[in-house]
């Protein structure tokens, strides 16, 4: 069995997808490889939390939903919970936000599904470990959908004050979501926090726009989500909180888990409060079924992108090894860590030529090799943390930013580019916004790298009225 203990903090999008495509493999290969057992023990020692959203069957044609819509939704995860490779694993019920922000509903529908989904929380919180709150932040075209940030500041109050209403088991769940990427949205959500207080009592904090604030992300000085860590970091100090979680919706690239674990080292030794950041994506379906693309070490300890391409199987890809033979090389190592059966290329060849894709044993063994990868990842995070933070305590700035930089470079293949050197340069300062935790220069960082972001026809005005 496994000699690694505790899950990561990785949370897989996509549940739903995932048991469906394990409980298959398991059921048709007669459980010849791993049964569910197995897969429980891999599970709660490599990746244990998955994501499910609550808005999965908004529709984008119609923009609205029937009256049995939450039913739709508890027979899903009812479904998932039977699994029992997930009795041990935590499920956490996105508010299906984003699919709004999208366009996924017409605004005069916001009210009802504002309710719907708190009323799916108050009678069914057993079903769920963790569920967000519903935000309602702008999207691509939201000109069209909303009237202005104040429409939007109204519904999202709204949405914030109905959940902190919710019964205690209930909000003992939840997770505050606090946004930030634009001037107006970091103003809107800092009188939540700040003047409302609306954020009183949760022990779970989360932030989004990490993945729409992309482009910023290459020009501002700083890991962009240290921005509003630092506010809920100053928030519980004022709480005399001891302990609390964060997440980050959508920092799941594996440069972002050392940022996870070095922040969180951080405010352990300055403020000596617990503080465990959780990170999400559905990535790991469109890098390997669609890109057909994995990450594994060299020998030289070189976290290199490996192409699994049918048509490349039988080219090097270091040394004396192919990359056929790399594949089993992996696969095998983790399938002795988790007593799976091992693959072999007579059994489990990696493509299935007749269906044109991969035979099911290799895709099955390759998705949990990316969860894998993911606890390996925190692994070599946390021990890098330990040698690299005693350069920041000495004020050693230069021995700071290089080691970061190599071990930057370490995970991208062993190559540089301007973001790269951008970025590791960038993780000092955000040290120190997280020592300072100064929302005026916050706010100066906000309206200086993220005014664009902003939609202009919307700023001022409007209403809760349609």
């Amino acid at each position: 069995m496994s000699n690694i203990s505790k899950s990561c903090n990785y949370i897989l999008a996509g549940v739903d997808t995932f048991v469906s495509l394990q409980g298959a493999f398991i059921d048709i290969q007669q459980k010849d490889h791993y049964d569910d057992i197995k897969l429980d023990n891999f599970l709660q020692n490599t990746v244990s939390k998955f994501l499910y959203s609550f808005g999965s069957f908004l529709n984008y044609k119609s923009k609205t939903f029937k009256e049995n819509y939450s039913e739709k939704i508890i027979t899903e995860i009812n479904k998932m919970n039977s699994r029992s490779f997930m009795k041990n694993t935590d499920l956490y019920i996105d508010s299906g936000g984003f699919q709004i922000a999208m366009g996924a509903l017409k605004t005069e529908r916001m009210f009802d599904y504002i309710k719907v989904y708190h009323e799916f929380l108050k009678n069914n919180y057993q079903l769920f470990s963790h569920a967000f709150h519903l935000d309602i932040p702008p999207g691509p075209g939201s000109d069209d959908i909303f009237q202005s940030y104040k429409q939007i500041e109204d519904l999202n109050r709204l949405s914030y004050q109905t959940t902190s209403q919710l019964p205690q088991e209930v909000k003992d769940k939840m997770i505050y979501i606090h946004h930030f990427r634009t001037p107006s949205l970091y103003k809107m959500y800092s009188k939540f926090l700040w003047e409302e207080d609306l954020a009183n009592g949760y022990q779970y904090f989360g932030t989004g726009g990490i993945v729409a604030a992309a482009a910023t992300d290459m020009i501002i000085p700083v890991i962009i989500y240290c921005i509003p860590l630092s506010s809920i970091l100053k928030y519980n100090i004022q709480k005399k909180n001891k302990s609390f979680k964060f997440h980050v919706l959508g920092g799941a690239n594996y440069i972002d888990v050392i940022y996870h674990k070095l922040f969180s080292y951080h405010i352990k030794k300055k403020y000596n409060i617990d503080c465990e950041i959780t990170y999400d994506s559905s990535s790991v379906f469109k890098g390997l079924a669609q890109g057909r693309i994995i990450p594994t070490f060299k020998d030289n300890g070189i976290l290199d992108k490996m192409d699994i391409r049918s048509i490349v199987l039988h080219q090097k890809f270091e040394k004396d090894i192919t990359i056929e033979d790399k594949l089993y090389q992996i696969l095998n190592d983790m399938s002795r860590m988790y007593n799976f059966k091992e693959l072999n290329s007579k059994d489990d060849p990696i493509y299935d030529l007749e269906r044109g894709t991969f035979s099911r044993s290799s895709y099955m063994y390759l998705f949990c090799y990316m969860l894998y990868m993911y606890k390996k990842m925190e692994i070599i995070a946390e021990e890098f943390v330990k040698d690299l933070y005693p350069s920041f305590e000495n004020g050693n700035q230069e021995q700071f930013d290089q080691k970061f930089f190599n071990m930057y470079r370490r995970f991208n293949g062993g190559r540089t580019s301007r973001k790269l050197k951008a970025k590791s340069y960038s993780v000092w300062k955000s040290l120190e916004i997280l020592s300072n935790l100064d929302e005026d220069y916050n706010k100066h960082l906000i309206e200086k790298f993220m005014s664009s972001d902003d939609v202009s026809g919307m700023v001022g005005g409007g209403s809760l009225k349609f």
